[in-house]
Order: structure tokens, then sequence, then C-alpha cells
């Protein structure tokens, strides 16, 4: 019994060590001062200048497929960075609690956070629509300009991955 156990044990630990080195490398430099090397912190901010350059296409099916975390309850959080997926709303905004994603956020250094405090539906062809959050601002446009069973472009942070797939912060849409 004892060595079925230590394999599964060294494989946790392993996995474990694992991600330390990838969260740590993704992580700002950080000198004995606590300060970050003088580097400017990162601003998550809607990029309405030049949306299409500043924001990398991903298919949404197949990104939730491959951010999806094999350990239930595990978060992997990295820099945020923006994409943009063509998605159908499948429920319009409701509201969300929010202090993990401004936690994370923290984490990163993000200057600026947004305000969220609401979350959207996206069906994206998979088996359940995917829940993201929404900035307040895009929120209450996309309450007024949009109808569940509509299809738009989204601009968005991945900001984590979790066992439902990832963490998106949608700042924007357009037709």
């Amino acid at each position: 019994m004892k060595a079925q156990a230590l394999p599964r044990l060294s494989a946790r630990l392993l996995h474990s060590a694992i991600l330390g080195l990838a969260l740590a490398a993704l992580a700002p430099a950080v000198s004995a001062a606590g300060s970050t090397n003088d580097a400017k912190a990162p601003e998550i901010s809607e990029q309405a200048l030049d949306a299409d350059t500043t924001y990398k296409q991903v298919d949404l099916k197949t990104l939730v497929a491959a951010s999806r975390t094999e350990v239930p309850g595990q978060r992997i959080i990295f820099a945020p960075s923006p994409i943009r997926f063509r998605a159908t709303l499948g429920a319009l905004p409701s509201p969300q609690k929010s202090e993990y994603l401004m936690s994370a956020l923290g984490m990163m250094k993000i200057s600026n956070p947004p305000k969220v405090s609401q979350r959207i539906a996206l069906d994206y062809g998979g088996e359940r629509p995917l829940a993201a959050y929404i900035e307040d601002a895009a929120a209450a446009r996309l309450a007024r300009e949009v109808k569940p069973g509509d299809a738009r472009t989204f601009y968005a942070f991945h900001v984590y991955n979790s066992t439902r797939g990832p963490a998106l912060l949608v700042m924007s849409f357009a037709d």
C-alpha cells in the first residue's frame, strides 16, 4: 500500500514544484527592498485605439479545452493576456463576486484595476456556457445593446485558469 502512495505523492510534489517555478518565472522580479526593479506596473484598460492588433484572436472552444486544470480547486494565475474571440451572449450581466479576480490582478501588480461586479455567460459551442467576468461599464453597455442569442466579438483579458477553464475579464465588445 505504501508503494502505491509514494508514486502519487512524488507526482504531486513534482507538479507543485513545476507550478511554483512557472509562477516564479512569470512574476516580476522583486529586489531586497521589495520594489519591482522600478518597472512600471502593467495596466488593464480598454484599448479602443487599435484593438484588432492589440488583442490576439483566439478560438474560445480551443482556449477553454486547453485552459482547464486537472486538480479540483486549482487555479493557475499568470500575467493577463489580451485576447479577442467570437461568442454568443448566453445571459445578460448578473452580480458576481470578484474578490479572487482582484487578488489575482493584485498579485500580478496590475495598476488601475477595472471595476468588476458582474459576469456574463458566453455560448461558444461547448457543453455549457462559460461564465466570464465583465467590467462594469462594458456590462452596462452590453445590457443596453445586446440580447441573449446575439453573437459578438469580445475583447477580454485571460487572467487565470481553473477546472472550469479560463477566467476571462471582458473589457469590451463589437459587432
